[in-house]
């Protein structure tokens, strides 16, 4: 299906791996020029974004930036539009994971979940429809969530959970706010993901077999599919939804 992202410009963070390399790549494949946000090194993001330009025939930029810090977003998008000169696309995808008791979480730990989840989320959404005003324009926001936000199989993890419940708040709020504007915001709910980082914890695999619906995990790429799509004049009738992308984990 031609999603007539031909010539767009999409920001992903956290695109260097995992969910948002998946993005990337799907973009890229619809015509797409991709903006690489990501804390890795900045060859890594350099080298993902060579690789879609030679197979998609796609302008990219790789940024290093951390999402949390305003000078650091400020500088993605300057990056951004002296190269492209708009943005039409924002994936808030960057986050912070990680597992501790409550009994051993500190205020300094949750800031850090705060920081990335909360705050890195709200100013990359600040600033592109701050642009979205200056061009008189509408555009594409998807936040990626998770079912934790709703419903856990885990425990020791409530500082992300709480971030990522906050996350799915900001997104149905900001769509209330900004839609009239012509600027479309949702959400996604992925489930467990195969990834570099997952993908050979084999005990772990076998233990999510067991409970998710479909049998096994995703890939990066389904995920962002759909993802996509949100992007996309075919999800016009899509605003503040929050689309279950978890193979039937949150039944």
């Amino acid at each position: 299906m031609d999603l007539e992202l031909h010539g767009k410009v999409a920001i992903v963070t956290g695109g260097a791996r995992g969910i948002g390399a998946g993005m990337c790549e799907v973009f890229a494949e619809e015509g797409a020029n991709v903006v690489i946000a990501d804390m890795v090194p900045l060859e890594e993001s350099r080298k993902a974004a060579a690789q879609l330009s030679a197979k998609h025939n796609v302008r990219t930029l790789a940024v290093r930036g951390d999402i949390s810090d305003p000078k650091d977003v400020a500088e993605i998008y300057q990056q951004t539009l002296e190269k492209f000169g708009t943005v039409d696309i924002l994936m808030n995808n960057a986050g912070k994971m990680g597992v501790t008791k409550i009994e051993d979480v500190t205020v300094e730990e949750l800031y850090k979940y705060e920081k990335v989840n909360i705050e890195g989320m709200f100013l990359m959404s600040k600033g592109f429809i701050k642009i979205c005003n200056e061009q008189k324009k509408g555009g594409h926001i998807v936040n990626t969530i998770s079912k934790s936000a709703f419903t856990t199989n885990s425990g020791g993890n409530t500082p992300y959970i709480a971030t990522k419940g906050a996350v799915f708040s900001f997104t149905r709020g900001l769509a209330k706010e900004v839609g009239s504007r012509g600027i479309f915001v949702n959400g996604i709910v992925p489930g467990y993901v195969i990834t570099d980082t997952t993908k050979n914890l084999k005990e772990r695999s076998k233990a999510m077999k067991k409970i998710i619906p479909l049998g096994r995990e995703a890939t990066p790429r389904e995920i962002a599919n759909v993802a996509v799509f949100l992007c996309s004049p075919k999800a016009v009738q899509m605003m503040g939804a929050i689309v279950d992308v978890s193979g039937g984990t949150m039944l």
